[in-house]
């Protein structure tokens, strides 16, 4: 018993010291963990001036905007007019001279100021050349042409002269050459085709100043290109190793046109070489002895439509082709618009018979289809052959763009009949009427009883209308219904 009362009095001193052990174990460690959070808080409260700040949250990205939805596309329509041969015999010449010596032409387009008003494409048939007004005027058969017509042309409001004809070299090729000038210079809003300036180094296409110019982006063909997205969409590209000056080239809106203008001839047998280049050739002519092959169709006429094509979004070709007072289309025409559209042309109008021939839609082997008119005949002149060089027409085309094509409205495509009506004694050309307009009063003073021997009849007059235009004449009213 001895023994063991030292343990029982040893035990409970151990428990004493064990126990405050564990008291100041726990309260180092729960000092410790104060200690720190005072310490973080008074960091906090430093950083922030005097009071806790608790940082926010980092806000939600605001949502990208959803892009503005593209407009639809707003279809609408194009119109063009052509009229036939400027043909300036002298009694057109004399029409507009003035007592003070000067000369004004503006009163030839008096008749069809309205349409010309409407149209956006406007293209004439000069048949004969402004070789100078330094040189004596000539009418039949080497013409010399006051450059007043151009001026008259212009103020009319066409924005298309073509200048291929067999007359286009009557007073030289230093006549062919003021002629393109004259209106190059002086009108450049015009676009001149078939016929070139002396500078024909460029082999880009020509066009014309202004909002209905086209800007070229010349590329290296088989190479990618390095042009941005909006300058490939408002540029025409073309390629630096092909030839495209034989294509004239018009912007309407945003829709481009090509025009390609083409001579059967030169009133002579021979295509000299002094002339290639500068006047553009229908038919083929041999490359040693340059006489032409009136019977073939030059297939450089089908390459150019070809390339047309790459750079425009419609294609027009007005060949000067065809026999002269001959009211029907030969199998050489026939065979050639059909050919061309094959190649690509999505509308023909032609000259040089001094007639006017049927209209017809033509349909190639490969299936494209176009609306060739193969002669308008006159537009004005003082012949006197028959009733046919006094009756003409014009041509009205609709056209209706979308946001990938652009095509003719077949049934608002026609041909608007006309009469080419002039006195005599003296003998004056005066004014080109719409047939719809003309009378058997009017039809009994013309001038033809007198410069050509016969009375011309109205009712003569709306037959061969008829029989030459068929179902295709169109009228005023259906014209002007268009644009209400």
């Amino acid at each position: 018993m001895k023994k063991i009362k030292p343990l029982l009095l040893i035990l409970p001193i151990f428990l004493v010291i064990l126990a405050v052990g564990g008291v100041i174990f726990f309260s180092d460690r729960f000092g410790l963990s104060c200690s720190n959070k005072s310490e973080n808080i008074a960091e906090t409260e430093e950083i922030s001036g005097s009071e806790l700040v608790v940082p926010e949250p980092e806000p939600e990205p605001e949502p990208e905007p959803e892009p503005e939805p593209e407009p639809p596309f707003e279809e609408y329509d194009i119109h063009l007019l052509m009229v036939g041969d400027n043909l300036y015999h002298t009694g057109v010449i004399r029409s507009g001279e003035r007592e003070d010596g000067t000369r004004n032409y503006d009163h030839e387009f008096v008749g069809i100021a309205e349409f010309l008003d409407l149209a956006d494409i406007k293209i004439i048939n000069q048949e004969t050349p402004f070789g100078g007004n330094d040189k004596e005027f000539q009418s039949y058969p080497v013409f010399n042409t006051p450059t007043e017509v151009g001026d008259a042309i212009a103020t009319a409001g066409f924005n298309v002269m073509l200048g291929a004809t067999n007359h286009a070299v009557d007073m030289g090729m230093n006549g062919l050459f003021h002629f393109y000038n004259y209106m190059h210079d002086n009108y450049p809003q015009i676009l001149i085709a078939g016929i070139h300036g002396e500078n024909i180094e460029s082999k880009l296409p020509h066009t014309v100043t202004g909002e209905e110019g086209v800007q070229f982006a010349i590329e290296e063909e088989g190479t990618a290109s390095d042009l941005t997205p909006e300058e490939l969409e408002s540029c025409a590209i073309v390629y630096d190793n092909k030839d495209y000056s034989r294509i004239g080239l018009i912007k309407i809106k945003d829709r481009t046109f090509a025009v390609l203008n083409y001579t059967y001839g030169n009133n002579t047998e021979t295509y000299p070489t002094f002339e290639e280049g500068y006047l553009d050739f229908l038919c083929t002519w041999d490359p040693n002895s340059r006489a032409i092959n009136f019977t073939e169709l030059n297939p450089q006429v089908l390459d150019d439509i070809r390339l047309a094509h790459e750079v425009a979004d419609f294609v027009i070709v007005c060949p000067h082709w065809g026999v002269e007072y001959t009211t029907t289309p030969t199998e050489y025409q026939y065979s050639w618009a059909k050919q061309m559209v094959e190649a690509g042309a999505d509308l023909i109008i032609g000259a040089h018979p001094h007639v006017p021939e049927p209209v017809e839609w033509v349909t190639s082997d490969n299936g494209n289809e176009a609306l060739c008119y193969y002669s308008l005949g006159n537009y004005v002149s003082t012949q006197n052959q028959s009733t046919d060089v006094l009756l003409e027409g014009m041509a009205w085309v609709a056209l209706h763009v979308t946001e990938d094509d652009v095509y003719l409205k077949k049934e608002d495509c026609g041909i608007v009949p006309l009469v080419n009506h002039y006195t005599y004694g003296p003998l004056r050309y005066q004014k080109t009427y719409l047939l719809e307009d003309y009378s058997a009063d009017l039809a009994a003073q013309h001038g033809v009883a007198g410069h050509g021997g016969f009375a011309l009849s109205y009712d003569k007059l709306l037959e061969r209308s008829n029989t030459i235009f068929g179902d295709m004449i169109i009228t005023r009213e259906k014209i002007m219904s268009e644009f209400n």
